[in-house]
């Protein structure tokens, strides 16, 4: 036996003649390798992460930073600053009020006599030499016929009595005031019905 022959293959026979093969059945064919996404899909889907990505990252940082703001506090309305009585000193107390005693008197012809007695508080001593006035209103048209201030005069021989003579525009009901400003600061009101002929 020759070299040739122990080197030739165990299942090869001597005559030298290839083995047969076996024929692929038609129906199955090989599997390809896969060749994987284009480089095109590569940056599409890379972009739409990155995209997502970012509009997250601005969405969290937005929410951070915009916080919501407490509504201003209403402002308060200024509270409404007492006014000082008649006679009131300021940042003290109160200055005691003249007594103020008054009568009118219709005299007709639409003539009015005004009389007030005035004292001191308390004691109720007549009070001299007082600076006392007086105003009318009508009170069915205020404003429109008002007289003052009319100055009364104090009646000699009769200390702390005050009198003083007007004459209404009309026939109607009256408001007549009285103040005191020297020595004391007082004031009061009291109504007459003034007729045309008749007296009150």
């Amino acid at each position: 036996m020759s070299l040739m022959s122990k080197l030739r293959a165990p299942d090869q026979p001597p005559g030298g003649a290839a083995p047969a093969r076996h024929p692929v059945p038609r129906g199955r064919r090989r599997a390809r390798k896969g060749t994987g996404l284009t480089p095109f899909y590569h940056g599409l889907l890379l972009g739409c992460c990155a995209g997502m990505t970012c509009a997250l990252a601005i969405g969290v940082i937005g929410f951070l930073v915009t916080r919501p703001t407490a509504p201003a506090p209403a402002v308060a309305a200024p509270a409404a600053v007492p006014q000082p009585a008649a006679g009131a000193r300021p940042g003290g107390a109160a200055q005691p009020q003249a007594s103020i005693d008054v009568t009118l008197t219709h005299l007709g012809d639409l003539q009015v006599r005004i009389e007030a007695k005035v004292s001191a508080p308390g004691s109720y001593d007549p009070i001299t030499r007082a600076q006392v006035v007086a105003w009318t209103d009508m009170v069915a048209m205020p404003m429109a016929h008002r007289q003052g201030p009319i100055v009364m005069a104090e009646v000699p021989g009769q200390p702390g009595t005050y009198q003083a003579l007007t004459q209404v525009a009309m026939v109607g009901e009256y408001n007549v005031t009285v103040e005191t400003r020297q020595p004391m600061a007082s004031r009061t009101d009291k109504r007459l019905n003034v007729q045309e002929v008749g007296k009150g």
